[in-house]
């Protein structure tokens, strides 16, 4: 009776305080939004949040309590940054509530001046859900009002791949218990990495919650987490607080060694295809912009920049002139300001990107907005502007280049692709492994059947290479008969098992019948000598970090040449890992 009179004193007296807790992109460092969290403030109160609403929920008051709540988030969100999102909780069974539908959640954002855009509805995995089809249908239902729709805890409950499937939510959040100890536990890691490849193929973002140490920030942002949030990031505060400079440095540098696309693109970075244009300043008139679009139709957009020049909108072409078409649109529309208007939700990238990244992301929008330019921004300040046409045209010139690049026998990848591969390889934490394949005898087979034969051998190799190696396994061709394998794996040996019994396979074909049947044939060693010499077979040095991470790509070259001496010197197909 004691804890039912608190939750009474507490709604009638509204004692109930917001704090916010950043969600931090894991490539940038910026802010993506902020999670609204609720704290206590009655005096002397034996409640904890988490008790508290379980006790209103007992009592058939949760809607009461989820309203406050809210009230107080949306009424503390009028100082929150200029486009970041607002992450509300909310409990599953009462997100189709009829008060809640009857606009209680409009009327607070029209009345603080809160875009719809930047709500995210967090939806606990933890809790039941009565029925799935009212569920998915109000969801929906905000979905169609432009509010957007997270599942909170994901991992906590039995079901949740299949609330994916049936919500196609526009975040998770994965549960702190997936999170906790993360880089001590493989199982975790492979079950986060799994969810995190689910989500990017069905367009999904991915927020880890209750990120605590620098080392669980690692893993999460090596195996491509989007987002994080935690006490190593910063903890819930009544002010809208960001992750201090020197969070920021260790987010931007773990991401750029996870994936150095940034460094040594073969294909270049975003910032070299962008071009400077004019900004507008979020608070200017809108009819300025309608009026220079007017005055100059070669202008297609214009980014929208704060006082910092930080971008915070967009406004293309299409869009002011819906604005400011029709009978009253003019009228409407020319006393507004800009941030009334612009839109939101568009793309802006690091200068420091690579073109064929931008690319994919450009193309993972949706239809509405797949055509808007690019922001190239460096520490979230504009930089330049990409259009769609300078990435096809980049595109086009990408692939120019790896034709350039790819070897003209095999058309695999040649030394550039090999070289920016290793790279990027040698300097992750994950396991890998990077096997060299040379052909042993094959010069005297050369020299006996003729550089046309000697060209089908390379070919069967490369096809048995090709045969063999399953998607996500990078085969380049260095040139002559020196090919390698990159797996991110420890398990190449039996790969390279299977390579040696398929391309063994092949090659009975280009040899005579009688030479084959011997195992050798005779030809003329480098000395002019007549000499017999083997069925060609092949020498794999295999190098993995397993037991030992090379310090430089030098040591790990010397690796390489250290075991192929060692597999010269036995006869037939021999590998030899370390």
């Amino acid at each position: 009776m004691e804890k039912e009179n608190e939750l009474i004193r507490i709604l009638e007296g509204e004692f109930i305080r917001p704090v916010f807790q950043p969600i931090v992109s894991l490539r940038t460092g910026d802010v993506l939004g902020y999670e609204a969290l609720s704290r206590i403030t009655l005096p002397d109160s034996t409640l904890n949040i988490e008790e508290l609403f379980h006790l209103a929920s007992e009592r058939k008051r949760l809607w009461e309590l989820e309203k406050l709540c809210r009230k107080k988030a949306l009424e503390a969100a009028i100082d929150k940054p200029l486009r970041t999102k607002l992450f509300l909780n909310v409990d599953a069974n009462i997100i189709h509530d009829p008060d809640l539908k009857s606009g209680f959640t409009w009327q607070q954002l029209a009345q603080f001046k809160i875009d719809p855009e930047d709500i995210v509805f967090e939806i606990t995995e933890k809790n039941a859900v009565n029925s799935v089809d009212v569920f998915i249908a109000s969801i929906e239902h905000y979905r169609s009002q432009n509010f957007k729709i997270g599942i909170d805890d994901f991992g906590s409950g039995y079901s949740g791949l299949n609330r994916v499937c049936a919500f196609s939510p526009d975040y998770i959040k994965l549960d702190m218990d997936l999170i906790r100890d993360i880089d001590k536990d493989p199982i975790k890691k492979s079950a986060v990495s799994a969810t995190i490849n689910f989500c990017k193929e069905a367009g999904i973002r991915v927020i880890a919650e209750g990120v605590e140490t620098l080392e669980e920030l690692k893993v999460l942002i090596y195996l491509g987490a989007d987002y994080a949030q935690g006490y190593y990031l910063s903890k819930p505060n009544s002010e809208f607080l960001a992750p201090n400079f020197d969070t920021t440095f260790q987010i931007t540098s773990c991401h750029n060694k996870a994936k150095p696309h940034s460094k040594g693109h073969i294909f270049g970075k975003i910032s070299e295809i962008g071009t400077v244009n004019k900004t507008v300043l979020f608070n200017k008139p809108s009819i300025l912009v309608y009026d220079a679009m007017k005055e100059d139709s070669a202008i297609s957009e214009f980014f929208v920049v704060d006082e910092s020049n930080k971008v915070c909108g967009i406004l293309p072409r299409r869009h002011i002139l819906e604005k400011f078409s029709g009978e009253y649109g003019y009228n409407l529309n020319k006393k507004t300001k800009i941030s009334d208007i612009m839109i939101k939700d568009f793309l802006a990238v690091d200068e420091a990107m690579g073109i064929d990244e931008v690319a994919n992301l450009s193309m993972e929008r949706q239809a509405s907005c797949i055509y808007d330019s690019v922001a190239v921004t460096s520490n979230q300040e504009y930089k330049s502007t990409v259009t769609v046409k300078d990435l096809l045209l980049a595109a086009v010139s990408l692939q120019v280049k790896r034709a350039a690049d790819s070897n003209p026998l095999t058309g695999l990848p040649g030394n550039n692709q090999i070289q920016e591969m290793i790279i990027n390889t040698f300097v992750k934490t994950s396991p890998w492994s990077i096997a060299y394949f040379d052909m042993d005898n094959f010069k005297a087979y050369n020299d006996a059947y003729g550089f046309s034969n000697g060209d089908l051998m390379i070919k069967a190799l490369a096809d048995s290479m090709r045969k063999c190696c399953y998607e996500g396994i990078f085969i380049g061709h260095i040139g002559g008969d020196d090919f390698v394998v990159i797996v991110n794996s420890h398990n190449a040996q039996e790969l390279c098992s299977y390579i040696c019994k398929t391309f063994r396979e092949a090659i009975c074909f280009l040899y005579h019948p009688d030479d084959w049947k011997r195992g050798y044939i005779v030809s003329k060693n480098r000395s002019g000598f007549t000499q017999t010499f083997p069925i060609v077979t092949l020498s794999i040095a295999i190098v993995t970090n397993k037991a030992f991470q090379p310090s430089d790509i030098e040591e790990l070259s010397s690796m390489i040449a250290e075991i192929k001496k060692k597999c010269k010197q036995t006869d037939g197909d021999v590998i030899i890992v370390v």
